[in-house]
């Protein structure tokens, strides 16, 4: 029942169904008006980890959202003793509505680190005057930066774990020598986050719901929309921290894996921020800039390449978890990006969000 004063509607991100259950307005069904029920009606013909979140306007950024788990009919490929859902999202106390106009207006409105006649005295000194210039021309015949990593950033952000900010220290529960399964769910409007827990391998044992063969990661990319499973064996120290830091370094979620509620690991440092290249454009070969981008890409093919091995594979399981206490938040006022001065997914479609 919709209980709100607009249409509504709810998309169930991943799961097969009939195209009239899928609900986007307009194009499947007309939405939920207000005071109106809607009953969706199918089988549901896998088990995993999934999401779902409103179709209509910005309402998936202002907050509706959430994890749906299936528990899967035959027994899991896996073992492991206790469960997690980590879900990551982010959250501007702008108007969404005023967010998308303001990046109509100027696409990196909130990108504050666009390269400096600084960076290009540093890549003179690096690669020579002729190859820094030819570069900085590559990129503005292309009227884009290399630093236009992400739509929306820190400057307006605050990266979410389980709908806390880092400050909120969102705490999953273990007993040394437990396999704990961590179900990571991107259910962000906009952002790509590198996820990392310092002192342990994560083994990833599904993406999106699927199976995957197991490939062990010291660290995952994950992208909207996007869920991952792994499975960590804590042991050796009482706490450690779940780091989710945003693609383009603005900011991080983060949480804690304890052994009680209230404490907390060391914070990691933000990793330094990555450049594009002209081979992230599709122009290999036009720069001398390619080694400057980490290979993150490599890890994310690897597990990608297992989970096409094992595209044809069964279904998961699954709960939740609880909060706790506080560090110094990086995003109080977003701090992490310096001082903006107001206030993406592929394709720029923020009224879509997700899919």
């Amino acid at each position: 029942s919709n209980t709100l004063d607009e249409a509504t509607s709810i998309h169930w991100h991943g799961i097969l169904l009939p195209a009239s259950q899928d609900g986007v307005p307009g194009l499947s069904f007309n939405g939920i008006r207000p005071g109106e029920t809607h009953t969706y009606r199918f089988t549901v013909r896998q088990g995993g980890t999934y999401w779902y979140h409103s179709h209509t306007g910005f309402q998936e950024q202002r907050g509706m959202y959430g994890a749906l788990i299936i528990d899967p009919i035959e027994p899991e490929p896996f073992a492991y003793d206790r469960d997690h859902i980590v879900m990551l999202s982010d959250w501007t106390d702008e108007n969404p509505d005023r967010v998308f106009a303001k990046l109509k207006k100027q696409s990196d409105y909130y990108n504050f680190h666009r390269p400096t006649v600084g960076d290009f005295v540093r890549d003179v000194r690096a690669k020579g005057f002729g190859t820094a210039l030819a570069d900085r021309i590559a990129w503005g015949e292309m009227r884009m930066n290399r630093t236009d990593l992400s739509d929306v950033t820190g400057a307006t952000y605050t990266y979410l774990m389980n709908g806390q900010a880092p400050a909120g220290n969102w705490t999953g529960l273990f007993t040394p020598g437990e396999r704990v399964r961590l179900r990571f769910i991107n259910g962000s409007a906009m952002s790509y986050f590198d996820v990392r827990i310092p002192g342990l391998r994560l083994r990833v044992v599904a993406a999106d719901g699927q199976y995957v063969h197991p490939v062990s990661v010291d660290e995952f990319r994950i992208a909207s929309g996007e869920t991952l499973d792994v499975i960590v064996e804590p042991s050796g120290q009482d706490a450690f921290s779940i780091f989710a830091q945003s693609l383009d370094r603005t900011g991080y979620a983060i949480g804690t894996l304890a052994v009680r509620e209230g404490l907390r690991a060391p914070v990691p440092a933000l990793d330094p921020r990555p450049l594009l290249t002209m081979d992230d454009m599709g122009h290999g070969g036009h720069t001398a800039m390619s080694e400057e981008m980490p290979a993150m890409s490599d890890m994310s093919a690897g597990i990608h390449e297992a989970h096409g091995a094992a595209e044809s594979a069964a279904p998961p399981a699954g709960p939740h978890a609880e909060p706790a206490a506080p560090p110094a938040d990086p995003h109080g006022a977003h701090g992490a990006v310096g001082t903006p001065p107001a206030d993406a997914h592929g394709g720029h479609q923020m009224p879509t969000m997700g899919a």
